[in-house]
């Protein structure tokens, strides 16, 4: 059997809701050089009935023989792969019908070992907040450009300004890029932040960097949602720790013990550091801004009504043990025009803070910005960036989503809408 370009492969576990999506926007795709892998992380409930509603021989289920940490089903999920470039797909996630379509011209005008686009954000009717069945698409411009290494990683090493997405399912990497790195490490996914670790390799080994300044991939947001629940709100004590049993609990590299998205971020560049020394040697892991990062978002996850006394006491301890480090810290606070805790209050998806606050203020707010997104669209200035509701435009589930947000690809890249598309597509 010939070796598909492509490999989706979807790792998952017990989200047969949503993973029926996921597959769906893959067998939409208008190029058809791929085979999709769903690797089963030892689900409890319908997944194998689910896959199995598929009949297309492109689709392959495999099925862990334990339960594993998060890491480790993506890294055996990666060894079943056989295409040149493979993708790591969450269950939570679709692709927009052009997506591999794009990519595949991408791959062969560049002969890249690494590609990523931009992705837009949905957030369903089970999302944990006020904001439901919203689409948010950032601005794009539709064209494709060749970055190099320090664009990527400088923004993360740095915690700094942050341009560009990370997120799993808007990178293509090489089979051989992957297997370079896990000849030499043992593997390719080595922690809980998945990506970085593995992304700061990718893009120092490959030959070429393709980024594509478009919203190919829709970044689902449930009540499921890794992302959701550990960053974007407060879905009880039982909840987090049903999240945190999934993964590995003691980090090896970095300095601290919670798990902050921050953290993840410091686990997975300083173990890639740590084996990779002389590659990334170039890139200097800031502390500091590591450390004040972190204690925003102890204070943003305290704001919600989550217990992270522990976590909190533990950096104050390595600040005590670090004096330095924490007049450093102090000094740059000063330079800062909001405190800290004020740009916590402001970022995006503090679902439990104000609650008062948002139960009376944040629904007219939300109307405001999505009525101002509706007017953008009849004005055809979706690529100028905005955020909808799907009442406005008759979707109600990602699938809807992406049927809406595929019109709007601009003209150079316009491919056609599948025909099962138009007549499914969530509406």
């Amino acid at each position: 059997m010939a070796k598909p370009l492509f490999s989706i492969v979807i790792p998952t576990y017990n989200r047969q809701d949503l993973l029926y999506y996921a597959i769906q926007s893959v067998l939409w795709q208008t190029f058809g050089d791929y085979e999709i892998i769903i690797s089963d992380n030892f689900s409890t409930d319908g997944t194998a009935s689910v896959v199995s509603q598929f009949k297309d021989s492109r689709v392959k289920y495999i099925r862990t023989p334990e339960h594993f940490v998060l890491s480790d089903n993506f890294e055996f999920a990666r060894k079943h792969a056989n295409g040149t470039l493979i993708i790591m797909m969450s269950d939570d996630d679709i692709f927009l019908p052009a997506m591999l379509e794009i990519l595949h011209k991408e791959y062969r005008q560049h002969n890249a070992e690494f590609l990523f686009s931009k992705l837009a954000e949905y957030k369903d009717n089970s999302f944990p907040g006020l904001e439901r069945n919203i689409l948010t698409c950032p601005s794009f411009s539709g064209a494709s450009r060749i970055i190099d290494a320090d664009e990527l990683l400088i923004p993360l090493f740095t915690f700094g300004n942050i341009t560009l997405n990370y997120h799993p399912s808007a990178f293509a990497f090489s089979s051989t890029l992957a297997n370079t790195v896990a000849n030499r490490t043992g593997r390719f996914f080595q922690t809980n932040g998945v990506e970085f670790f593995a992304w700061p390799l990718a893009a120092v080994l490959s030959n070429k960097i393709v980024y594509i300044d478009l919203p190919l991939v829709i970044c689902g947001r449930t009540k499921k949602s890794w992302g959701s629940n550990l960053v974007l709100g407060n879905p009880g004590k039982n909840e987090i720790k049903k999240y945190i049993d999934d993964v590995d609990k003691i980090p090896k590299c970095a300095p601290f013990t919670n798990f902050t998205y921050c953290n993840l971020v410091a686990e997975g560049l300083l173990m890639a550091k740590k084996l990779y020394p002389k590659e990334l040697e170039r890139y200097t892991f800031d502390v500091a801004q590591y450390t004040i990062e972190t204690l925003n978002e102890l204070t943003k996850r305290k704001r919600m009504g989550v217990n992270v006394s522990h976590e909190i006491a533990e950096v104050k301890a390595y600040l005590t043990k670090n004096p330095a480090l924490k007049k450093e810290i102090s000094q740059r606070q000063q330079l800062v025009k909001k405190p800290f805790w004020r740009r916590v209050r402001s970022q995006i998806g503090d679902l439990g803070a104000y609650r008062l606050t948002e139960k009376v203020r944040m629904p007219k707010k939300i109307r405001k910005i999505t009525s101002t997104g509706a007017e953008k669209v009849r004005r055809g200035e979706v690529n100028t960036g905005l955020k909808i509701s799907g009442a406005d435009f008759g979707f109600h589930d990602i699938l809807g989503a992406a049927k809406f947000l595929t019109g709007f690809i601009p003209k150079e890249r316009k491919i056609e809408v599948p025909d099962a598309m138009r007549v499914v597509g969530g509406n």
